[in-house]
């Protein structure tokens, strides 16, 4: 980010250059613009989120392109939960993603690479948001989360404010899994060539829509009850992370009238066709490995305590450091796609037609 300055220093009927300006009244001036300086950068700074977004083309051109008119179309397809006029909603939209690159402020490139024929641009990208936000409010009836949050200060506010969220928090999760999450094929290794079959090992990469994940964690944050946790609540983990060797995550705690869940079943589809009958659970930025002997270890010393504790109507302690035990193998799905591997068997024929495979994500079982 460059800021230029340019003052010059009037009186009335003359224009002085900065230079005559001498002792404590420059000192003072220059002290001045220097503290409005530093502001205006702050100010810019608190207004610019970057996201990691990865563009793919046949040219590094068209994979910049590309990777641009995502990051235009996950945004806005993010603020569909609330809007009410959806047919005007889905022009607006189609109108400002053929514009794309009049709403991106800036964006730099991270890393190129190259897969057959594929060229994969990952860039930092930052949004004219605010642009966005105003062409929808002019045009669509648009219900946001700062339009919720406006005054709830009583008991009646406060619960008309949270069945809204919930609402809006349904919304998202009825919304199409690409919206969500993406897979994108980055290439093959052939592993066994049999008569008549071939075992092909597909390399690919799984990526979380920074914007939906943002949308969904700052309603979740807002609908949490602030007494924690209780019988009445579920308690929903986001912005899965490493501290210390350890995986941490934010808690949430939403109340069980909430149509929610914090984890998604889905498989992998290769030209539409399912790929074997193994399912994965993508939880907010997390993919989850669960580990069925941790949690039975973590079950058998932590159930008679928390059995005593309940029995005896005592408050229920439990020790950190079983706290996301039975899925402490689970892998942090990171800005530039979490790269995963898998089995696929073809006839021979089909080897020519491996670098235009198309992958999918699709819903193994909606919740």
């Amino acid at each position: 980010m460059i800021i230029l300055i340019i003052y010059i220093y009037f009186l009335p009927g003359f224009v002085y250059p900065a230079c005559i300006i001498t002792g404590q009244a420059r000192f003072r001036e220059m002290k001045r613009i220097l503290i409005l300086s530093l502001a205006v950068i702050c100010l810019a700074a608190a207004n610019a989120q970057a996201v990691v977004i990865t563009g793919s083309g046949t040219t590094k051109e068209e994979a910049i392109h590309n990777g641009l008119r995502d990051a235009v179309e996950m945004y806005t397809g993010t603020l569909v939960y609330g809007v009410t006029d959806v047919e005007n909603y889905t022009f607006q939209k189609d109108q400002i993603v053929a514009s794309s690159l009049g709403y991106v402020k800036h964006y730099r490139i991270i890393r190129t690479s190259r897969v057959d024929d594929l060229i994969h641009v990952v860039m930092d990208v930052t949004l004219s948001e605010d642009k966005i936000d105003r062409i929808l409010r002019d045009n669509v009836d648009l219900m946001t989360i700062e339009d919720v949050l406006k005054d709830y200060n009583n008991v009646t506010q406060r619960q008309d404010q949270m069945k809204k969220l919930m609402e809006m928090l349904k919304i998202l999760a009825d919304r199409p899994l690409s919206e969500k999450y993406s897979i994108i094929y980055t290439g093959y290794e052939i592993k066994r060539i049999m008569p008549d079959k071939v075992n092909v090992e597909i390399h690919a990469k799984i990526y979380a829509n920074p914007f939906f994940m943002r949308a969904n964690r700052e309603i979740l944050r807002h609908l949490s009850d602030p007494t924690g946790d209780s019988p009445d609540v579920w308690r929903i983990g986001t912005n899965y992370r490493i501290e210390y060797g350890k995986l941490k995550n934010d808690n949430h705690f939403i109340t069980k009238q909430a149509e929610f869940s914090d984890e998604l079943k889905v498989y992998v589809t290769i030209n539409d066709e399912k790929v074997g009958d193994k399912f994965y659970r993508l939880r907010d930025n997390l993919f989850v490995v669960w580990d069925s002997v941790a949690f039975t270890k973590a079950f058998v010393r932590l159930f008679p305590k928390t059995f005593w504790e309940k029995y005896n109507d005592k408050e229920t302690k439990f020790d950190k450091k079983w706290d996301n035990y039975a899925i402490r193998k689970s892998k942090i799905i990171p800005e530039d796609g979490l790269p995963m591997k898998f089995k696929y068997t073809i006839d021979s024929e089909q080897v020519k037609d491996l670098r235009d495979l198309k992958l999918k994500l699709e819903y193994y079982e909606k919740n």
